[in-house]
């Protein structure tokens, strides 16, 4: 298991979101965005379209990245930069 902690930049839009699940779903191991509102931890799948566009997250929030499976190391280096804002958004046909 890898965990990677970091805060967000800037708000990632409802298009950036699900690119990243879709994204993610290319990795074999899971993947987990934890991150608090208030006193209250919130936990998404990353996988989860859904959960992904449910997400809402300030700039500045701290958030933690876990990623579980045999390429856990790959899916942490590939979605941190998306996360942090600095990653390239391309689609892939």
């Amino acid at each position: 298991m890898r965990v990677h902690e970091f805060s967000i930049k800037q708000q990632l839009s409802r298009d950036q979101l699900v690119h990243i699940s879709s994204e993610a779903s290319r990795f074999s191991s899971n993947i987990t965005i934890t991150f608090n509102i208030g006193d209250a931890e919130h936990r998404i799948d990353v996988k989860s379209l859904l959960g992904m566009m449910l997400m809402i997250v300030a700039p500045g929030s701290s958030i933690r990245l876990t990623a579980a499976g045999e390429d856990d190391l790959e899916a942490l280096e590939y979605l941190v930069p998306m996360l942090e804002g600095s990653g390239q958004y391309l689609t892939t046909d």
